[in-house]
């Protein structure tokens, strides 16, 4: 069945249909559609009355919708080969000169009152052999990161593949009703200098850490104010682990049926993307100022992506932990994508690191798929 996804995967490429596989974070399955229209741009969205399908939506513009006619089913394969050790990737000396550059920029900006937060992030590139498995390298990332959203999808629009490995919940809704999203910010690595792991109580947080997340909260609070939302739940912030890294996280819960929050799913999603977590406070100064010192663009990196109706639930997240594979003959470029969050407390080259960590995610699995 494996080489039947694999020769999916090959036909829908070439016959240039958009094609999605994904995996649920904490799930055993992996599911797979392809679309032969290639996904539909929705100029608007009404979560509740599209069929089952797939969303994929950049930072900005309009998201593509997959019709799903059928869904293939199948457990995660499992590997005796290990993942693969952290991959010395080579550093553009001048991009990262520039980004430290920029993260001092906006401390400034920051100080000046134009801005509370905001998001910048980069670029790194690998190149890797023609032969590249994307299928093989997807279950890789469901074993190494399983309690993230792991997902690669083909859009002939745009005529390359994403990954990612996501640990963020944009908009969620269950069978039962029971609406949820998150704050997920803050950064730790996972482990120590020599390698050895740190639980999660192990882990102390700076200020900045953690009014970056409180940031977020404080957006998807506000959110529910402006609908005038009160009978909400909301747990954390706590300690999460996401693959190497570690963050803070929330969740907030909202029962629709009980309170009767019809489209509340619909309605939230429009209100929060782009979220603070990936854009900044107040969000359209935050915005702004990416656009004017961010040198590439961002396209599906920091949208959100996820299944429609599929089993009468929608699990929508955000596209972090990201890379483009764009495919040649001779060789198949990566392009990784990683963020982090400028507060006034924000250090240069610290930001930086965590930039590096963010792109190990994928460059070590990536890697050790070959």
């Amino acid at each position: 069945m494996s080489n039947l996804w694999s020769q999916l995967w090959e036909d829908a490429v070439q016959s240039e249909h958009a094609i999605v596989v994904w995996r649920l974070p904490n799930q055993p399955e992996k599911h797979l559609m392809v679309d032969a229209t290639g996904g539909v741009k929705q100029a608007s969205l009404d979560l509740a009355a599209l069929p089952s399908g797939f969303i994929v939506a950049p930072f900005e513009g309009e998201p593509y919708f997959l019709l799903a006619s059928h869904i293939h089913s199948l457990p995660v394969v499992t590997f005796n080969l290990p993942v693969g050790n952290d991959v010395a990737v080579v550093v553009d000396e001048d991009q990262k000169a520039y980004f430290k550059e920029q993260v001092q920029r906006s401390v400034e900006k920051i100080h000046l009152g134009e801005f509370q937060k905001v998001v910048l992030s980069r670029t790194a590139e690998q190149i890797f052999d023609p032969s590249f498995d994307v299928l093989e390298a997807f279950d890789r990332l469901c074993l190494a990161y399983p309690t993230a959203f792991v997902c690669a999808v083909y859009l002939p629009a745009l005529g390359s593949t994403w990954m990612c490995a996501t640990p963020e919940i944009l908009v969620s809704q269950n069978k039962a009703g029971v609406f949820s999203t998150i704050s997920l910010a803050g950064t730790h690595a996972a482990s120590q200098a020599d390698g050895t792991q740190l639980s999660v109580q192990e882990v102390r947080w700076s200020q900045k850490e953690i009014e970056e997340q409180a940031y977020v909260s404080r957006y998807i609070i506000d959110c529910f104010k402006r609908i005038r939302l009160r009978e909400y739940v909301e747990n954390g912030p706590k300690t999460v682990l996401a693959g190497n890294l570690m963050h803070l996280k929330t969740e907030y819960l909202v029962d629709t049926q009980k309170y009767h929050y019809p489209g509340l799913i619909s309605t939230m999603l429009d209100l929060l993307h782009p979220t603070s977590a990936v854009c900044g406070t107040p969000k359209e100064a935050a915005k702004s100022w990416i656009h004017s010192v961010e040198k590439h663009q961002r396209s599906l990196y920091s949208g959100y992506l996820g299944p429609v109706n599929v089993d009468q639930e929608t699990h929508l997240f955000v596209n972090l932990r990201t890379v483009r594979l764009e495919h040649g003959t001779k060789q198949m470029k990566a392009t990784y994508f990683a963020g982090c969050g400028i507060t006034e407390e924000s250090v240069p080259e610290t930001e930086w690191q965590e930039t590096e960590m963010k792109c190990q995610t994928l460059q070590r699995v990536l890697s050790a798929s070959l």
